[in-house]
């Protein structure tokens, strides 16, 4: 009997110091995470009170691209919000010093994406379907919640805008009318418009789709292309570089070496580095992947210089506020750190759906405009035929 006591004394013993180790590494992960928030909000986000956000369900399709219409074989089938079920609709701000919500937009049943902040910090650039219809056009909306009005419409999805330093509009759009050659959905290239919706206009002709165009401080739009002419379908969806008007179309990195999407990608203040999302292969749902920072310096074929974040894998929409602080998306949570991996959760949604899209609500400054080259009122162009020998690498090919 003394035995069995004995025996079973030690084993509470245990069972009440693992215990105690538990809640000791608790306390510390929680001490870590409130030494995050704090250096970020007394930091790179001093002067950041509000974060909008949107709220949304997630995708049901794999493919990083098929969040938008119906499919081909059968036009009842959605590739929005988990094949067409009523969306959450929501697009909200948080005041991350004190946790309060205000919520800028609500159609329940709808889908709000891809919010934008202005330059003068008074507005709110984002795409929207409204309930009961199948097409994502452009709104904008104060961010206090007033003045909401519509930028695009028509059959068609447009999606992923930004604003652009003269005035106009940058953003994605199936207006080009085609498929996606290996799946069942439609293709989004990049589009321009001015502020009023007025004066649409193509900036990208690929076969497959362009996405997530954001500019750059130099003035020109960062954005991912799917390369695919002569090579595999489903592994060059790299960095790409244009000017405003369509014109300077240029590889920024990768496309040399197959696999991972990049997307998402923005400039990272105060520096010539990228934040983007490197969602592995052929890409994943939500365009979920890892945080990586890109230093376009090293040349568009320099792996070395694409560097994860640790500990900053399977998150979604990175945003940089600094070189070493960042937000992310991730299911319900709004996630803060820096590059060497430190990370907290800054907020956390109690609402239907996930979080998406975080972006700070504050002005910034505006990027040169880059005068276009494009006369729109000559019916031709004139073509450049390049030596393909005057490269980059080309010692004895």
């Amino acid at each position: 009997m003394a035995g069995i006591f004995r025996t079973v004394l030690g084993m509470w013993c245990v069972g009440c110091l693992a215990a105690s180790c538990a809640l000791a590494a608790n306390a510390a992960d929680e001490a870590k995470e409130r030494a995050v928030v704090s250096a970020a909000l007394a930091g790179p986000m001093e002067d950041v009170t509000e974060v909008v956000f949107a709220a949304r369900l997630p995708y049901d399709d794999p493919h990083w691209y098929a969040n938008i219409g119906y499919f081909c074989d059968d036009e009842r089938q959605k590739a929005y919000a988990g094949n067409g079920r009523p969306d959450v609709g929501k697009l909200c701000k948080v005041n991350i010093r004190t946790g309060d919500v205000t919520t800028l937009v609500d159609d329940p049943g709808g889908s709000i994406r891809d919010p934008q902040v202005h330059y003068d910090g008074r507005k709110v650039l984002f795409a929207f379907r409204r309930s009961g219809t199948d097409c994502y056009h452009l709104y904008e909306v104060g961010v206090d919640g007033s003045d909401l009005r519509q930028i695009t419409g028509g059959a068609y999805d447009d999606y992923e805008p930004c604003y652009l330093p003269d005035g106009g509009i940058a953003f994605v759009s199936t207006r080009c009318n085609c498929w996606v050659n290996c799946w069942k959905t439609q293709v989004g290239v990049i589009y321009r418009c001015d502020a009023d919706g007025g004066n649409i206009r193509r900036l990208s002709y690929s076969g497959e789709h362009d996405n997530t165009p954001w500019v750059l401080p130099d003035g020109r739009i960062l954005y991912t292309r799917w390369e695919y002419v002569d090579r595999s379908q489903v592994e060059f969806h790299h960095l790409w570089t244009m000017n405003p008007d369509g014109t300077a179309q240029a590889i920024l990195f990768g496309n040399m070496h197959p696999g991972i999407v990049m997307i998402d990608a923005k400039p990272i203040p105060g520096s010539r580095n990228i934040l983007a999302g490197f969602s592995p292969g052929h890409g994943m749902t939500d365009h979920r992947g890892t945080a990586t920072i890109v230093s376009p310096a090293g040349g568009p074929d320099d792996r070395s210089s694409a560097r994860p974040i640790p500990g900053w894998p399977h998150v979604e929409d990175p945003y940089a506020l600094s070189d070493d602080c960042f937000l992310a998306a991730q299911a319900k949570q709004i996630l803060v750190g820096d590059a060497a991996g430190n990370r907290a959760v800054l907020y956390r949604w109690q609402g239907e759906g996930n979080v998406r899209e975080p972006r700070p609500v504050r002005a910034r400054v505006r990027e040169p405009v880059i005068p276009s080259r494009v006369d729109w009122t000559e019916p031709t162009g004139r073509m450049i035929l390049s030596d393909i020998y005057a490269s980059r690498h080309m010692a004895g090919v």
